[in-house]
């Protein structure tokens, strides 16, 4: 009926965390290949991880590397050649060399574009339809009509996210390392363990950096939407929770599994001010709708 789905970076989160609420996992931290065990970077993980997702009864995706550049597309081939070999669900990309690539190595497996695939429009869902896409992440600056739109538009599905940080902005180079005396190919100390938030000086806003990516500082949250989000046939749904806690991953999970199994089964929403209060309890810089109501990112709509 619907698929709730979120992050799983390593073995270690995979074993340590709670992920009942969740249909399916995507295996990886796609943002850095040096994250340790990084399934995107380890392909000696992944017959055990996959096995393991499915043990529970949930899909399991693999997510490759978001930005490789030349040197790194060995690393990422040899990921590629492991995973076809393993009962994956399906591969996330975020470009057209891996997705050619994908091509070239005989995948059979379903595709999903991710965030950093930047598809604003229905052309480009038409386009990477070709290289096998089943599933695309529309660019976070789009509203919620214009990725129904796209949905409606292609033989395309859409993953919507509904709650988490927004991912904004992903590079090679690492801004944390850089900015705390580290050298060109010199080995991180993984301060992106730690917090790290970049903040105005009035400090009216701030971004969470992690390192090879930025996010927003607010959460997205869109559960006194959920009604609407069942209504329009979307089916799709995904919990952005790159370094958050397994507290955060279950909890968040929990809420939206019953949230959207109302929603799916006709039952109206009721008061979610309890839940609101959890997730608000959660989010550190507050919580937002992002762009799906046509605003600038940061202002929160309540349910009409």
């Amino acid at each position: 009926m619907f698929e709730l789905s979120t992050n799983v970076a390593s073995p270690q989160q995979l074993r340590r965390g709670d992920f009942s609420a969740y249909d399916a996992l995507y295996l990886g931290e796609f943002s850095c290949l040096s994250y340790p065990n990084n399934f995107c970077a380890h392909p000696e993980f992944l017959a055990d991880a996959v096995a393991q997702v499915h043990e529970m009864g949930k899909k399991a995706y693999l997510r490759l590397f978001a930005v490789p550049s030349n040197h790194d597309l060995p690393t990422v081939r040899n990921v590629i050649k492991t995973a076809l070999g393993l009962p994956f669900d399906g591969f996330e990309v975020h470009n057209l060399g891996l997705l050619q690539m994908l091509k070239e190595m005989g995948n059979t497996k379903p595709i999903h574009l991710g965030v950093f695939g930047n598809l604003y429009t229905d052309a480009t869902a038409r386009v990477v339809k070709d290289y096998g896409v089943t599933r695309v992440y529309p660019n976070p600056e789009l509203s919620l009509d214009e990725a129904i739109y796209i949905r409606d538009n292609t033989p395309i599905d859409v993953l919507i996210p509904v709650h988490g940080k927004i991912p904004l902005v992903v590079a090679e180079t690492c801004f944390i390392h850089e900015n705390s005396g580290g050298l060109p190919g010199e080995d991180c100390k993984f301060k992106c363990s730690q917090e790290h938030w970049l903040t105005r000086a009035s400090g009216d806003w701030s971004l969470k950096d992690t390192g090879c990516m930025t996010l927003s500082g607010a959460d997205l949250c869109m559960l006194e939407h959920v009604d609407k989000l069942a209504a329009a046939k979307l089916n799709a749904f995904y919990v952005q929770s790159h370094g958050e806690s397994p507290d955060y991953i279950a909890t968040v999970g929990r809420i939206y599994r019953d949230a959207f199994s109302r929603a799916f089964a006709g039952v109206a929403e009721g008061d979610v001010g309890p839940q609101l209060e959890q997730l608000a309890g959660l989010a550190k810089m507050g919580l937002c709708n992002g762009y799906y109501f046509g605003d600038a990112g940061r202002r929160y709509v309540g349910r009409a």
